[in-house]
């Protein structure tokens, strides 16, 4: 089944903004009116919102500020999450962004330190700064130099963010401390995706701009789809920063990262940062054969002084089609000037000439197992997930134990219409008497007549056959 998502990214949320978490939301609530209508996209299934969610705070001890802007973001995506996805949080996917730091964390966990006076001395620190781990931080609008001297605290300068994060999914999800560990695996088998949430802020502080992920992270996310991805889900990765910048930037993520994602079956990439919406496509192989949609989302909530020129507020709805390997992207803009009272509409995107886009998904070739499918697909049914057992089955209808398992999820689901199609005629016991429940559930008296009359029937010996034969002969006199 094809997922719709919701891409949103930037928030920016605070108690001072000029726009309203209410305002916001109701506004949103229009605009998918508006798409469903005039361009007949689904309301969206599931949500990524990269990074950003509060607009932070810079000043020494202001964490009490800085909690009131994560209760601001909290209680938005709440009520989006109750308008979208009937209240169900794990349809929302949330990644941090370099905002979301605890700049308080920070200034307490690094001191001022004298420029050392040996130019012997200055040149070992210049060198040392540009470490990937280094401890040497550069504050060029005061010409000084910070030291972090409290590594602890350093490493906690996500924990407010951390605390909204548990507090979204109540528990069921928390974020570490740990850098090498900030990711997190979003499965939706209904809809042959699988998303992973990364963290780009290994390393980033108010001192320290660059994005980074962790290595770690992208190793721990690529073993960890490895399995959806052979069986054919779109793998999608999310992070908060931007793939390049300006010649005196260091204010994005390494694009050698994607390899490294490509290598692991990813063939998504969505991020936000730069506050305009942008589609790139990476390939890495002279046969094009491997190949990641990069697709960024603007800001939703960036003011006049955030947005880059000629650019207004912005965010994407995306169509991912697995069976099709294709994507498709739709990106909505703000189409009035009154930032506290926004009206969206479909955006005029200079770099592909209009609103959408449509792209194809380089999707790695399946070789997931008829029995390993079934066993899976076994297991969620007994977690009560008929719908992602039927995913993980559909592609081997022609095995007879994942028959026997999409049967039961389709009978689950009340999928009649599929069970027609793809059991008739019957192979077993099961089939038949699948298949006559669907005829007679579809109203399809001539088909169920005929088959309580086929040969499969005449020459069964199965007592739950004959029964089922003697129901659908009862109902058809009854009818």
């Amino acid at each position: 089944m094809p997922a719709t998502i919701l891409h949103i990214s930037d928030l920016h949320r605070d108690e001072g903004s000029a726009i309203t978490s209410g305002t916001l939301l109701e506004s949103l609530r229009l605009d998918r009116e508006r798409y469903i209508d005039k361009d007949k996209l689904r309301s969206p299934d599931i949500a990524v919102v990269s990074g950003d969610i509060v607009l932070g705070v810079a000043e020494a001890g202001a964490e009490a500020a800085l909690i009131q802007q994560y209760k601001e973001g909290a209680q938005f995506l709440i009520a989006l999450t109750e308008l979208f996805f009937d209240g169900n949080r794990e349809r929302v996917v949330l990644t941090p962004g370099n905002h979301d730091i605890s700049h308080p964390h920070v200034l307490r966990a690094t001191e001022l330190t004298p420029l050392p006076d040996e130019p012997e001395r200055r040149a070992i620190v210049a060198r040392q700064l540009w470490d990937e781990d280094s401890t040497w931080r550069w504050v060029s609008r005061d010409f000084a130099l910070r030291r972090i001297h409290d590594r602890p605290t350093y490493e906690r300068r996500l924990e407010p963010y951390a605390d909204f994060y548990s507090d979204f999914y109540q528990g069921k999800r928390t974020f570490p401390m740990d850098p090498s560990r900030q990711f997190a695996v979003h499965d939706f088998p209904e809809f042959d995706l699988v998303v992973a949430a990364f963290s780009s802020c290994f390393n980033n502080d108010l001192f320290n701009r660059a994005g980074r992920i962790h290595p770690d992270c992208v190793a721990g996310a690529t073993r960890q789809i490895s399995q959806q991805v052979k069986r054919g889900q779109v793998a999608l990765a999310a992070w908060h920063h931007n793939l390049a910048g300006g010649p005196n930037d260091q204010d994005y993520v390494d694009a050698d990262v994607l390899q490294s994602l490509i290598d692991g079956g990813f063939v998504m990439g969505l991020h936000g940062h730069q506050h305009r919406p942008q589609f790139l496509e990476h390939r890495f192989t002279a046969d094009r054969t491997r190949a990641m949609a990069v697709i960024s989302a603007g800001t939703l909530c960036g003011g006049p002084t955030t947005l880059p020129s000629g650019r207004m507020r912005s965010y994407n709805v995306l169509v991912v089609d697995a069976e099709k390997q294709q994507g498709a992207l739709h990106v909505r803009e703000m189409k009035n000037g009154t930032f506290s009272l926004p009206v969206w509409g479909a955006a005029h995107v200079t770099e592909f000439s209009g609103s959408s886009l449509a792209f194809p998904l380089k999707l790695p070739p399946r070789s997931r197992s008829a029995m390993d499918a079934a066993i899976e697909a076994e297991a969620l049914l007994r977690k009560g997930d008929p719908a992602g057992a039927a995913a993980l089955v559909r592609p081997h209808d022609a095995d007879d134990l994942a028959r026997r398992v999409l049967l039961e999820a389709l009978i689950e689901l009340d999928g009649w219409d599929e069970i027609q199609t793809i059991f008739n005629p019957p192979r077993c016991a099961a089939e038949f008497i699948g298949l006559a429940a669907g005829l007679y559930e579809l109203g399809k008296k001539l088909e169920l007549a005929a088959l309580i009359d086929s040969e499969f029937a005449k020459n069964s010996n199965d007592a739950a056959v004959r029964q089922s034969v003697a129901l659908a002969r009862a109902r058809l006199g009854a009818g």
